[in-house]
């Protein structure tokens, strides 16, 4: 087992930020973690970089039970690299950022180049290895960061919401940046986002954080649900026990009005604005709306309250404000159901 985290703790004062009784992680695997600012995404993430010390329990690494002392922890921290949310760059050119790691290690020189060349290439930023960092773009400064972490060669690739306050080709090159360490590098990653979509793109297991604490929830647009299945229309979902939504196509349940845990992906619900008395279906009111880098985050008031997430240029198009009457479709992909456990 590559990590195992027992009875983990980390407390500031007497305030519990994190409490994981019990975790473990594969080798070559990807790990998502997803979870509101605060649950406690990047501290879990310092501690997986043995950047940080638990208050109590123990964190073992390939079978080994950690030992925070100076010797033990340089040792294994060259196993694992963290890419920080809003990384540091290094005043002076792209290539000697990139650099910087191998000079620390006492890489001999005579092989840092083809090493760098080979990092810069698979962040695709060969082309500016002698540009000044200072005229890069924000996605272009995280694939140089990623490119800094990748030369090192690390067991364990560590990144903190990657894709954050970047525009949605950054965030597209930057996953494929990802995948491919894993799947040609065989490269361990665990990554932190607020994206379900990228989750289920990319990871083997997606871990779920609240207030420090794993959990069965799946984050915003999480619900205990029913769905009742009609022989002549399409499945209806119910939430709340009065709130009905049209669903599109089937959905696997034991039997009608089977309680479920459903999620409803907030990037893949679509929205249409109601005009008139063109109400039918499953209509409701927006009541706030915020932008979040590349894409504008929505909250609509269905009787119970929606998150959806559109992209900029779908944003732009359909143009929605708050106050206005809209209605929301369910496709397949934006509903994903899971039984309820009974313990």
């Amino acid at each position: 087992m590559l990590y195992k985290l027992s009875r983990v703790k980390r407390q500031f004062g007497s305030r519990t930020v994190l409490n994981i009784p019990h975790l473990e992680l594969e080798a070559r695997k990807v790990y998502a973690l997803i979870g509101a600012n605060g649950a406690g995404k990047t501290t879990l993430l310092n501690h997986l970089a043995f950047l940080d010390t638990p208050t109590t329990g123990n964190i073992f690494f390939r079978d080994e039970n950690v030992v925070y002392d100076r010797s033990s922890l340089t040792r294994i921290r060259r196993q694992v690299v963290l890419v920080d949310q809003t990384p540091i760059l290094f005043s002076g050119t792209v290539w000697s950022n990139v650099e910087y790691g191998l000079k620390i290690r006492q890489v001999p020189k005579n092989e840092r180049g083809d090493r760098i060349e080979n990092a810069l290439e698979r962040v695709g930023m060969s082309a500016f290895a002698r540009s000044d960092v200072h005229g890069l773009s924000g996605g272009e400064v995280k694939r140089v960061a990623l490119a800094r972490a990748l030369v090192l060669e690390p067991d364990v690739l560590l990144c903190d919401e990657p894709t954050a306050n970047v525009d949605q080709r950054h965030q597209e090159i930057i996953l494929k940046i990802l995948q491919h360490a894993n799947r040609v590098r065989y490269t361990t990653i665990i990554f932190s986002t607020h994206y379900l979509s990228q989750s289920r793109r990319l990871a083997d297991r997606t871990i779920l954080l609240q207030n420090g604490s794993l959990s069965d929830e799946m984050g915003e647009n999480s619900f205990e649900a029913t769905i009742l299945k009609k022989t002549t229309t399409d499945p209806v979902l119910i939430l709340n026990g009065n709130c009905r939504f049209q669903l599109d196509g089937d959905y696997e349940t034991e039997n009608d009005h089977d309680t479920i845990r459903v999620h409803l992906v907030p990037d893949k619900i679509q929205i249409t604005t109601v005009s008139g008395d063109d109400r039918a279906g499953c209509t409701g009111t927006i009541i706030n709306i915020s932008s979040e880098g590349s894409v504008v985050r929505l909250t609509v008031d269905m009787g119970v309250n929606l998150c959806v997430i559109l992209d900029n240029s779908t944003y732009q198009q359909k143009h929605p404000l708050v106050g206005q009457s809209v209605k929301l479709r369910f496709p397949r992909e934006a509903v994903i159901i899971s039984p309820i456990r009974s313990d």
